[in-house]
């Protein structure tokens, strides 16, 4: 099968994995991925694939539930200003047999951030800018047998491990809250399972997937919040090259739970809408490029969000 025949909409947020966080003070990776395994790429024994993928978000606008609101309404015990994230995350597949696949992937956390501390007091601003390894993820896909083999289906589970630095300091010495950190500290089990299939349309294709996270280890008072996650989506061919690609990402974040947690400004719920192009270079080499717009979103407490986002990236294999 070639590359770009392949039903290559991006399917889940393996970001899940890699740290996804929406917290009062803006954490956040995108709610996409680019995994071959679940979207019925068909991938020999002994067949790795790399996919290195970049994400801008820049989240400046407070939310309270499901509404906009601006900094003098916002009653916490800080007023947040900004985050800028600037993810990097690299992708390792390898096909085991027909079935099987493992992946690893680890990401890259550039991310600045700040807020006023103490606004109706001191009010004194405080401001991280730091760039470190996060928290790393390792999963394994199998796939189902299927006697129509254009059907796609499996189920997929593993770990997201406590690679990241949770206690990143700023010139001031001062540690950022735990949903700011790169890394949650925790070990999660990760489960999902996925199915794709051809469209409607000649050579097009769609998928859906769901996945969840849950916290099974936890270090010094945090407990990251569970995370489930659905995505839809949807691939038609332009030309032999050019595809455009489709996605429909729902997420819901439970609030994070510990002495070091902030249960009153964590957890949400959001839907999200990825249009994007993916351009096949070679057989084996596809670059790819989305916005994901905010569909829907409510917050628990006030929380900072973005208006948009861009990922770019480029998927290999050999």
């Amino acid at each position: 099968m070639k590359l770009r025949n392949s039903s290559f909409v991006l399917a889940l947020a393996a970001t899940l994995g890699a740290g996804t966080a929406h917290a009062s003070c803006g954490s956040a990776f995108c709610t996409l991925n680019t995994d071959w395994a679940t979207q019925g790429v068909a991938s020999e024994p002994g067949t790795t694939r790399l996919d290195l993928r970049a994400e801008f978000v820049d989240q400046k606008r407070l939310r309270a539930g499901g509404r906009q609101i601006a900094a003098a309404d916002d009653t916490a015990d800080a007023t947040e200003l900004r985050t800028i994230n600037r993810n990097l995350l690299a992708t390792l597949d390898y096909a085991l047999s027909s079935n099987w696949t493992i992946s690893a992937s680890v990401p890259v956390t550039s991310r600045s951030h700040s807020h006023i501390s103490d606004p109706t007091a001191a009010a004194t601003l405080e401001s991280w800018n730091f760039t470190k390894l996060g928290d790393a993820r390792v999963l394994g896909y199998y796939r189902i047998d299927s006697a129509d083999p254009a059907l796609n289906h499996g189920l997929s589970a593993g770990l997201k491990l406590p690679s990241g630095d949770y206690q990143v300091k700023n010139g001031d010495g001062t540690i950022a809250e735990r949903a700011l950190q790169p890394g949650t500290g925790s070990t999660d089990l990760v489960l999902g399972a996925y199915y794709s299939a051809p469209g409607r349309q000649p050579d097009s294709s769609w998928f859906a997937q769901g996945m969840a996270q849950h916290a099974i280890a936890t270090k010094d008072g945090f407990k990251p919040g569970t995370q489930f996650q659905l995505n839809l989506g949807y691939r038609y061919p332009i030309n032999d090259s050019l595809q455009a690609v489709a996605q429909i990402n729902a997420l819901i974040k439970a609030r994070d739970t510990g002495v070091n947690a902030e249960p009153d400004l964590s957890g949400s719920r959001s839907v999200f809408l990825s249009p994007g192009l993916a351009y096949s270079l070679t057989h084996d080499v596809q670059l790819y490029g989305y916005v994901q717009l905010p569909v829907y979103r409510h917050v628990n407490g006030t929380q900072l969000s973005a208006d948009w986002s861009v990922i770019v990236g480029v998927t290999t294999r050999f």
